[in-house]
């Protein structure tokens, strides 16, 4: 069938797809998570050790996956290849986290940039 599968079709394809996914949480999702934590923004409540340094040290995880992204999205026009995966929604998702975090876009990643914008316009995800 000719709708999209977002785990993959071919092994490769899905060895992709985990892969990509996979640093879409470490680069994104989970470094601007732990930004938030270790910087007070979640609350105590969520993580009693607050650590300040650690928290801009996963900020610059974060930003350094951001142009690791734009760079992918360079040469391709998902997160992981030629189709929306499981690996674009993650991405999105830590995009989003980013706005809660208060870490912006760097503007010289226009790719991303553009990336997100497409993403959010899909039916899919604007409602």
């Amino acid at each position: 069938s000719g709708e999209p599968v977002l785990t993959g079709r071919t092994p490769k394809d899905r060895a992709i797809i985990h892969m990509m996914q996979r640093r879409a949480e470490a680069r994104l999702l989970d470094a601007l998570a732990h930004n938030s934590i270790s910087n007070a923004r979640l609350g105590a409540e969520i993580e009693g050790y607050q650590c300040a340094e650690w928290g801009e040290h996963q900020k610059e995880n974060a930003l350094s996956g951001m142009h690791y992204f734009d760079g992918v999205l360079a040469v391709q026009p998902f997160i992981a290849g030629d189709a929306f995966s499981m690996a674009d929604i993650t991405a999105f998702a830590g995009l989003g986290f980013a706005d809660f975090a208060g870490v912006a876009i760097p503007n010289t990643c226009k790719n991303l940039r553009e990336w997100r914008e497409r993403v959010a316009a899909r039916p899919s995800v604007a409602g």
